[in-house]
């Protein structure tokens, strides 16, 4: 995938985080998934994936990575974009919003968890999300009820009107404060970025 870095406007960028601020309520009028690091971060980082694209995959090791080197400086908002070309995308889109629904903690780790496994996803499907969640300690029963849900759907219609607000067109891409950032940049590549914020 070709990668691009552009720099947006002021006006935009204030519009995007304050979407993104209302994440970190854990409620409000915004339904987006806020996941990993502290509400007053420094800068924060929303990726907007696939749970089936190998490049969101490797997208996510790189921010698990950016976690754990910026802790307390960063945080991540993840904002489901499900292809249609793929066939079980949406299906586990809904089900890590429903599971970021019952604690932010639990999505991160079932993020992980569809990405590490994404041959048995594309293999198992809807029965493969719900082994993941009861691994990890999900309410299943919940999840399967909120999967179908209203809070659900709007969460990801959300999230694709702010693609589309970005015009990202393929996965991953990512707002890294107020950069925005289209495909699985390398480590390195990301550090650049967010040192070049933290810096201002």
């Amino acid at each position: 995938m070709k990668r691009i870095i552009t720099k947006i406007s002021l006006v935009l960028s204030l519009v995007v985080m304050g979407v993104t601020n209302l994440a970190y309520a854990g409620g409000g009028t915004s339904t987006s998934c806020f996941i990993a690091g502290p509400a007053n971060a420094a800068v924060t980082i929303e990726e907007f994936a696939d749970f089936e694209c190998k490049y969101c995959a490797k997208g996510s090791r790189t921010m698990r990575e950016v976690l754990k080197n910026y802790a307390g400086k960063v945080n991540l908002v993840f904002r489901n974009m499900p292809l249609a070309s793929h066939s079980n995308a949406l299906a586990a889109a809904k089900a890590f919003s429903a599971v970021c629904l019952q604690s932010s903690s639990l999505a991160y780790s079932f993020q992980k968890e569809l990405f590490d496994n994404q041959e048995k996803l594309a293999k198992e499907g809807e029965g493969f999300l719900y082994e993941a969640a009861e691994k990890l300690g999900v309410n299943v029963a919940q999840m399967k009820s909120d999967m179908n849900g209203e809070i659900v759907a709007k969460s990801i219609s959300e999230d694709q009107q702010l693609a589309q607000s970005h015009n990202f067109k393929g996965t991953p891409s990512f707002m890294i404060g107020l950069e925005s950032v289209v495909g699985a940049l390398d480590y390195d590549e990301i550090k650049k970025l967010i040192d070049k914020q933290l810096a201002q």
